[in-house]
């Protein structure tokens, strides 16, 4: 188990962030607000590399079920809904970014669309990311945690084996997108036909697991 998770501190600024609008950039929701006071809790995706990220995506998010694994602001999966995807689960163990994402919840009013867990990623991902027999819907899975999670090498192994589970369980149409820093050797993720694009001092690495759903992965990463 590692540490209680460090909050999303990371940010491009070095420091604390103010209170800034934060908004959906696309989608039947574009132009709305997600609450957000710009605390150091969390760190949300720079709006550039998120239009990037959703035009990357382009329509795999029609009709998908998207997981929001660290999320923060929860920005990501509201984005996903705004694109056509059905359902997003969203993990996030601070108390007051889980606040603040019902806030946006009430505010969309998507709360048939939207399940907030408050609880820490490492734990429940193994069973959250279980195929369903029969249900061959696509998933979106969005993988935002602390930028220092990818340097420790406690949390790395529990990231890698998150991949792992989606490489091994997601349908076929799937997409994993992981955000790192420009400093983290991406040559440590687990093996697979990775499409990497920088933006700055981040880092968006794609994967279709899909294509290799079922394979016989191995549990842990070097």
């Amino acid at each position: 188990m590692p540490a209680k998770p460090k909050s999303k501190s990371n940010h491009p600024s070095g420091g604390k962030t103010k209170a800034s609008k934060l908004r959906i950039i696309g989608g039947s929701m574009r132009a709305r607000s997600v609450t957000y006071h710009g605390a150091e809790f969390t760190r949300p995706m720079r709006d550039s590399v998120r239009e990037n990220l959703f035009n990357i995506l382009g329509r795999a998010c029609k009709s998908a079920i998207a997981f929001d694994l660290f999320a923060g602001t929860g920005v990501l999966g509201f984005e996903a809904i705004s694109r056509g995807a059905v359902h997003v689960t969203a993990v996030e163990p601070v108390r007051q970014a889980t606040v603040q994402i019902k806030k946006t919840i009430d505010h969309l009013g998507v709360a048939s669309k939207y399940t907030l867990v408050s609880a820490d990623a490492f734990y429940v991902a193994d069973d959250m990311l279980r195929a369903k027999p029969g249900d061959d819907t696509p998933w979106i899975v969005f993988l935002s945690p602390p930028y220092s999670f990818w340097e420790d090498e406690e949390t790395l192994k529990k990231l890698c084996n998150i991949i792992r589970l989606v490489q091994k369980n997601a349908p076929p149409g799937s997409v994993l997108c992981a955000e790192t820093n420009t400093d983290f050797n991406l040559a440590r993720l687990p093996a697979g036909d990775w499409d990497i694009r920088t933006y700055g001092i981040t880092r968006l690495a794609f994967i279709e697991p899909g294509n290799v759903c079922g394979m016989n992965l191995p549990d842990l990463v070097d």
